[in-house]
């Protein structure tokens, strides 16, 4: 469908960069609604889902520091003590002591949150496959390079 059928235009968008970006910004949105679809049955949202990936993946132990964790993601920093908090509560981290430096805290992923996350994976990763296995290797390598760019100019002001 196009664009302008699925945003109801009543003309044809006549600048192709506009166009361009509203389908960006279209894609994107539908995505982050998929996310949330995705995530609900486990109980955790998208942004938990990004803290306990990283807890898994970006570290050699299953834990990482509160400021690394903020650096790495997808959302706005200042969240981190509240995602932190959520995600303690529910029991799916723990926070701990760093040993070397106390003022610093340590976000540990727990056996609940690593058994949460392994089933919320499965599910992450096989609408991951659907969505994006409708492009070829090479078209994702593309769009990988395009999006690049476009987060690179947004970047230079």
């Amino acid at each position: 469908m196009s664009l302008q059928k699925e945003l109801g235009f009543q003309r044809p968008i006549e600048n192709p960069l506009h166009a361009a970006m509203l389908s960006v910004v279209l894609t994107g949105s539908l995505l982050v609604k998929e996310g949330h679809r995705i995530m609900r049955p486990f109980g955790i949202t998208d942004a938990q889902f990004n803290v306990l990936m990283l807890l898994k993946y970006q570290s050699d132990d299953g834990e990482l520091n509160q400021t690394a964790l903020g650096r790495m993601l997808l959302v706005n920093r200042s969240n981190i003590t509240g995602l932190t908090d959520r995600l303690e509560q529910a029991g799916l981290v723990r926070r701990v002591m760093d040993t070397t430096d106390r003022r610093v805290n340590r976000v540990r992923l727990t056996p609940k949150g690593r058994s949460v996350l392994d089933r919320a994976e499965q599910a992450y990763f096989a609408r991951v496959q659907e969505i994006m296995g409708t492009l070829s290797e090479k078209e994702n390598m593309q769009l990988i390079t395009f999006l690049e760019r476009i987060r690179k100019s947004l970047r230079t002001r």
